[in-house]
C-alpha cells in the first residue's frame, strides 16, 4: 500500500510516524513545500526569550529528517504539490530545487497542510501595511522577528494566548511600550474562568498596556518626524500610535489545494467522519484542517493545537492500517502555558461554555500556598478549580494557575479523568507518588475531592 501525507506538519510528520510504525510494509511519501519539519510559530517568543537567534530558527522544529527517513519514510522537502486527481489516484508535484515535475500515484491520500497566517481583520480588498504583522510559517515569523525588535511601539490584536505569550516576552525588554487590544472582558476567555484570570491579571506588568472590552476598528498610516507609523483606531474612538501592529487571532486551514475536491465546512475546514475520512472515502484530512468533537457533547470545534494534531493523525493511520480502528475522541483542548512567570493549564469546558449548553454545574476553587518544609521556593503558590455536574458530580472541566511549573502535569492527570467520564468525588482515590523532597505536602486533587463530597 502506497500512502501521500501532504505537509510536513505536526500532523503530518505523526501521521507517516504512525503508518510506518503500525505496518512497516506500508509506503509512505512525506511531501513539503519548505525545508522546515514541524515548525512552532511560537519561535518568535523562544526568540525573545534568549533561547536561540532568528539565524537558528531551525532549532525551533520539532521534526527529524533522518529519523524520519531511518524509519522508511520517502522525505520530499522543497517539494510542491501543483495537483491532484482523484479519480486516477495521481499527485503531482515538483522539487522546487530541480524544477522537476513527478506524478505519484497512491492508494491512500492524507492531507496535513496545517493552518495559514493569522487572519489580519482586515477586508481583503484592502492592501496591509508592511507592519501590520501575522505570522505562522518560518518566514513570516523571521519577519516578525526583525520588524517587533526593531519597534519601539506594538500593538498586539487578541489576549488569547498567542497573544499573551508574545507580551510576555516582550514584557522583559524595556524599552519595548506593549498595547494589548483584546474584545473580551478578561484575557484567555476561551480557556479560563474569571477565578483564574483575575489571578494573571495580577501578574501582569505595568510596562503592558492590556485594553479588555475594546475592538480593533482600522488603521492609518501617519508620519511623525519623519518616522512611519501606524495609528490604531479602535470602535470606541480611541486610538494608539505604534510601530507596528501583530494580529494575534484566527488561524486559517490551508485548503487552497483541495477546496474544490472534498467537501468542506461553512469555515472552511474539511468535513471529516470520525476517522478523519473526507468525502473521498481514500483521502483523511488531519489536524489544522479540520474541527474535532469537544467538550461533554461532542459539539464540533476548531482546536488548533499540537496535541489534536497528532491525534488526528494516529486515528488516520490506525484506520489505514488497522483491523478494528478506534475512532475519534472528544477532544479536552487540554493546554498549559507560561505567561508573564506564572504556568496556567486548562482542560475541558469552562463555566461560560457549560452556561451556554444549559448544563447545570458546581464548581470548586482552591489556593494553596504551602508546597512542603522540603521545597525552598516560599512564593510558591497553586489556584485550582474543577467543574463538575451538579446532579452526577461528572467531571467537566479543569483549570489552574501557579508559580511552579510542575503543577502543570495535574492537567494531564484531570485530563485523562474527563475523558474516562469520573466523578469529581474519585479525585480522592487520585494515586500520585510521594518522595518528601520532590512531591507537596498535600495531594491537591483528593484535597479537593474531600471538598466535593462534603459540598
Amino acid at each position: 500500500m502506497k500512502v501521500i501525507v501532504i505537509g510536513g506538519s505536526h500532523a503530518g510528520i505523526a501521521a507517516s510516524k504512525y503508518l510506518k510504525k503500525l505496518d512497516s510494509n506500508v509506503e509512505v511519501y512525506l511531501i513539503e513545500k519548505s525545508k522546515v519539519l514541524g515548525f512552532i510559530p511560537s519561535s518568535v517568543n523562544l526568540i525573545f526569550n534568549g533561547l536561540f537567534t532568528a539565524n537558528e530558527i531551525e532549532k525551533g522544529e520539532v521534526g527529524d529528517q533522518s529519523t524520519l527517513e531511518n524509519l522508511g519514510i520517502h522525505l520530499l522537502l522543497e517539494t510542491t504539490v501543483s495537483n491532484i486527481d482523484l479519480e486516477k489516484k495521481e499527485v503531482t508535484y515538483q522539487s522546487n530545487l530541480h524544477k522537476e515535475t513527478t506524478i505519484q500515484t497512491f492508494d491512500k491520500l492524507i492531507l496535513a497542510m496545517g493552518s495559514d497566517r493569522f487572519s489580519p481583520l482586515i477586508p481583503d480588498t484592502e492592501e496591509t501595511h508592511q507592519n501590520i504583522i501575522t505570522y505562522k510559517s518560518r518566514s513570516k515569523t523571521i519577519e516578525a522577528y526583525q520588524k517587533i525588535n526593531e519597534s519601539d511601539q506594538i500593538a498586539i490584536i487578541g489576549a488569547g494566548l498567542i497573544g499573551l505569550e508574545l507580551a510576555s516576552s516582550l514584557a522583559a525588554q524595556p524599552d519595548k511600550k506593549v498595547t494589548i487590544i483584546e474584545q473580551m472582558n478578561r484575557p484567555a476567555f476561551r480557556y479560563f474562568d474569571e477565578e483564574i484570570t483575575n489571578i494573571l491579571l495580577q501578574h501582569i506588568p505595568d510596562s503592558i498596556d492590556l485594553r479588555l472590552s475594546e475592538s480593533f476598528n482600522h488603521y492609518q498610516v501617519i508620519n511623525k518626524s519623519g518616522k512611519e507609523q501606524l495609528e490604531v483606531q479602535f470602535f470606541s474612538g480611541q486610538t494608539k500610535v505604534v510601530d507596528t501592529c501583530v494580529f494575534a487571532v484566527n488561524p486559517k486551514p490551508e485548503i487552497e489545494l483541495v477546496e474544490h475536491l472534498i467537501d468542506l465546512d461553512f469555515d472552511q475546514t474539511i468535513l471529516v467522519n470520525d476517522f478523519m475520512q473526507t468525502s473521498n472515502p481514500d483521502v483523511y484530512a488531519i489536524g489544522d484542517l479540520v474541527k474535532l468533537p469537544f467538550g461533554v457533547h461532542g459539539e464540533p470545534a476548531y482546536l488548533p493545537l499540537i496535541g489534536n494534531a497528532r491525534k488526528t493523525a494516529l486515528v488516520a493511520a490506525s484506520h489505514i492500517t488497522l483491523p478494528d480502528p478506534q475512532p475519534i475522541s472528544n477532544s479536552q483542548r487540554a493546554i498549559g502555558t507560561e505567561i508573564f512567570g506564572v504556568f496556567l493549564g486548562s482542560t475541558g469546558i469552562t463555566k461560560d461554555e457549560a452556561d451556554f449548553y444549559d448544563l447545570e454545574t458546581t464548581s470548586i476553587t482552591k489556593t494553596y500556598t504551602h508546597f512542603s518544609k522540603y521545597h525552598a521556593d516560599k512564593g510558591f503558590f497553586v489556584t485550582i478549580k474543577v467543574l463538575y455536574d451538579s446532579q452526577t458530580k461528572q467531571l467537566f472541566g479543569a483549570q489552574l494557575i501557579s508559580s511552579q511549573k510542575d503543577m502543570l502535569d495535574l492537567i494531564n492527570i484531570l485530563t485523562q479523568m474527563i475523558i474516562d467520564q469520573a466523578s469529581v468525588d474519585s479525585l480522592v482515590f487520585s494515586e500520585i507518588y510521594y518522595n518528601p523532597k520532590l512531591s507537596p505536602a498535600t495531594n491537591f486533587l483528593a484535597d479537593i475531592g474531600l471538598d466535593a463530597l462534603n459540598k
